[in-house]
This record gives C-alpha cells, structure tokens and sequence, in this order.
C-alpha cells in the first residue's frame, strides 16, 4: 500500500499543505505543497498499472469560495523545488483544461475507463541530463513538490479536493 496525499475540505495528509493560488501572478502558483517528514523521501512514480497512459493519477475537484468549479481554461502542472536550487524545476506536461475534473466524478475520475485522463506524465526537468517520461520523481525530505495552477479564479481549499493515487507513491527512507 502506498502513501496517502490528500488535501480535502480542510483537511490534509500530514505532509500536505495547501495554498491559495494567485490569479493575478504571471506564472503558475503553488495550490498544494508536499513535504516528506525528517528521514524520509516520498517517490511519485510515472507507473502505467490502471489504463493505458503513462503517469500518475492526480483526481481533482477545485472550487471557488462561492463552491463554483474553477474555469475549465485553468491550467494545471507539477514542480520541484530542489534544496539549493533557486526555483523550481517543471516535472510533469503541462495540463492545459481541467474539463475532465469538472465533468467527472471523483469516483468516476478513479475508475479505470477515464483514470488516463487523470494522469500527470512525469518528466526530467529542463536541467536533467535526459529528456522526456521519468519513471519516478524523489521528493527528499529537504525537498519540496508542488501542484501548481494557473487560473483566473482563486481555489478554496475549505471546498475543493485533491488526492494523488496511492498506489503510485511511496514513502522511503533516506
């Protein structure tokens, strides 16, 4: 059994804080922040095991705090701060519509027949030696690895929720 990453209706995994995104900001801003505790590392992998597309399941419900659905246009990506490093680093393609999360279910984003939409291909950063579908992303305790969004409307996290599947995380020690 994986590690349990969630952010619902006020509530998170003890590695998980959440973030008001800012509509006005000229990039991407962090919506959801994972940071493994002392000792250990978290690995996200970019397995193919339900469906057919290779990634890692991320199912999503974002709303506004009128309990509205985020515009469908609000763009979604995953990045890593690296200890040491200035900013972060892009490890995923970039989702460019949520209308997949707005018209399904969470129970239905889980199910087998739609779960590829769901899925964030994981990739080296520009920096890395490679190019293109990492098989994992290690978040180290000292380390940081955030959803980030770039959207018009502000996210409620008192109403909205997130969870990454479990099956396709690990918590590791270092």
């Amino acid at each position: 059994m994986g590690e349990d990453i969630y952010a619902a209706k006020g509530n998170s995994a003890e590695a998980v804080t959440t973030y008001q995104n800012e509509p006005t900001s000229p990039r991407p801003s962090p919506i959801l922040e994972v940071s493994p505790e002392r000792g250990t590392f978290l690995r996200f992998l970019n397995a193919v095991i339900k469906g057919t597309v290779q990634g890692i399941p991320l199912y999503l419900k974002l709303r506004d705090s009128n309990g509205d659905p985020l515009p469908v246009n609000t763009e979604i990506k995953l990045e890593l701060q690296v200890a040491g490093m200035d900013k972060e680093m892009v490890v995923s393609e970039t989702m460019k519509s949520i209308d997949q999360y707005q018209t399904l279910s969470l129970s239905e984003q889980r199910n087998t027949d739609n779960i590829d939409s769901t899925k964030f291909t994981l990739q080296y950063p520009d920096a890395a030696p490679e190019s293109g579908p990492a098989p994992k992303v290690d978040v180290r305790d000292i380390d940081a690895f955030y959803v980030t969004i770039e959207s018009a409307v502000q996210v409620d996290w008192s109403q909205s929720e997130a969870y990454f599947d479990s099956d396709y995380v690990q918590k590791l020690g270092r």
